[in-house]
């Protein structure tokens, strides 16, 4: 059974494959860089990205554009770094992403548009408050996690920069993203009662 939305079209729900597009890559990329080094790892978390994405398409007959975007600038820059023979093209890619989710999300914020909404109506319906308090939550976050990124992987070794991305980024995203739950579950609660009351 599928969630609707506000117009009655069916709404898609959490996957377990968009679970497994976070985690596989991280994994591929952990375990990799500890037999074959930080080249062979950033290959190994690009190909189970594509993988990902491939049995997505063939189980779902559903495209993910953004990783399919995601991997391929992922791919152009390790393709870099191999080539350059410098690892900096590597370390630098949570930066990009990270860095530009939070340039959108805080000048949005500051242009008074909650640009989560923008990226996130179809899967949640919530007040405008609440979207526009996301919105700069996550900017901050991402903007955090950017200058994160950016200190460590000047300052630690390639296996210690490596061990920051899987066990201290990545579960402090995940946390992070709980801590939103109660704010999202409130204004959910508070548009369904806000459309009950508009019937």
């Amino acid at each position: 059974m599928t969630e609707q939305n506000k117009s009655g079209e069916p709404r898609p729900k959490m996957r377990f494959l968009s679970m497994m597009s976070e985690i596989a890559p991280l994994a591929a990329f952990f375990t990799i860089n500890q037999y074959f080094g930080l080249y062979a790892a950033a290959g190994a978390s690009v190909g189970a990205s594509a993988l990902l994405i491939s049995v997505t398409w063939i189980l779902e007959r559903r495209l993910a554009r953004f990783a399919l975007f995601a991997t391929s600038i992922a791919a152009l820059l390790t393709l870099a770094a191999i080539l350059a023979e410098t690892k900096t093209y590597i370390k630098i890619q949570p930066s990009l992403f990270s860095g530009a989710f939070a340039f959108v999300l805080l000048l949005g914020a500051l242009r008074g548009r909650a640009m989560m909404k923008v990226f996130f109506h179809a899967q949640f319906d919530l007040p405008e408050k609440v979207w526009f308090s996301l919105s700069l939550r996550w900017g901050l976050f991402f903007a955090a996690a950017t200058l994160a990124n950016e200190v460590a992987w000047r300052v630690l070794s390639d296996d210690a920069w490596v061990l920051f991305r899987v066990f201290i980024m990545a579960p402090s995203t995940g946390l992070f993203m709980l801590a939103q739950l109660p704010i999202t579950l409130r204004g959910r609660r508070q548009q369904a009662k806000d459309m009950r009351a508009s019937d």
